[in-house]
């Protein structure tokens, strides 16, 4: 659905940013981080997050590290040479976390000013791996997975998609090109198809205000129901997993609910990758 639906930037992702820091003090973080403010100039999609020593790195396609910032500090070229010999490192995945979707734009902004936050606050000590205030020891791989987590409840239980349905017009762009597009699209002979992780009341809401036009793919034409213009539509689809074993296909009417790549494969008629 990502595809079809813009949000509106940087407003959706300050949305996203408020709340996941929000979650952050309600397990336990610092009061402080409240009064973090969401940056658009700093965060860029693409940047790898490396947990060991929770660093953001711009690399290039070979691993080579053309940046590195901790917190929000630019390391220096002799720093770098110390925790990355050649300046190289490898998309090990137990180590290393891409941020390259728009998605990510907020916990990248957030993951820097915690530790920008911890780096220079004189109640916390910092080593190479992580942070300690008095006995207890955070590693960077701790507090990453901790934004990791709350970004997934914001997303999935807590308030962000209530929050976005209250107030479309603030957080997704609408063009009333878009029927327009898939009705062509349908028209060549391609199939079309919306897949999302959402669920089907959020999606029916944000579809309903993308195709709310007074016409249809033509202005001389009568409106339609989103859904006209998909061969098929499924929610649920819990990606990633839903391009490995999935999870149980679900039928209502003409939405699916959940399945897999390869059952969706054969629903469509689609070979190869």
């Amino acid at each position: 659905m990502c595809h079809g639906a813009e949000y509106k930037s940087p407003h959706y992702e300050k949305l996203g940013f408020d709340l996941v820091k929000q979650h952050m003090v309600s397990i336990g973080y610092p009061q402080e981080i409240l009064e973090f403010e969401y940056d658009p100039a700093f965060p860029v999609r693409g940047l790898w997050f490396d947990t060991l020593y929770g660093n953001l790195l711009k690399v290039d396609a070979y691993g080579n590290i053309l940046v590195a910032v901790h917190g929000f500090e630019f390391l220096k070229h002799s720093r770098i040479y110390e925790l990355y010999p050649n300046k190289f490192i490898t998309l090990d995945e137990s180590r290393v976390y891409v941020l390259n979707t728009l998605f990510n734009l907020p916990e990248t902004y957030l993951l820097a000013c915690l530790i920008d936050f911890f780096t220079n606050s004189p109640d916390y000590a910092i080593n190479d791996t992580g942070v300690v205030c008095g006995e207890l020891l955070m590693s960077y791989q701790s507090v990453f997975q901790d934004i990791r987590n709350a970004v997934d409840y914001v997303h999935l239980r807590g308030e962000l998609k209530q929050r976005t349905i209250e107030n479309l017009e603030k957080f997704v762009k609408k063009d009333e090109r878009l029927p327009t597009f898939l009705a062509r699209l349908r028209e060549s002979g391609a199939k079309t198809f919306l897949l999302t992780n959402s669920d089907y009341n959020f999606t029916d809401k944000i579809m309903n205000y993308l195709f709310d036009f007074p016409h249809g793919a033509k202005p001389d034409e009568p409106h339609r129901n989103w859904k006209t213009y998909f061969d098929i539509v499924v929610v649920n689809a819990c990606k990633p997993l839903f391009f490995a074993e999935g999870t149980i296909l679900r039928q209502k009417d003409h939405v699916y609910s959940g399945g897999s790549c390869d059952v969706f494969s054969k629903l469509i008629g689609a070979k190869g990758q």
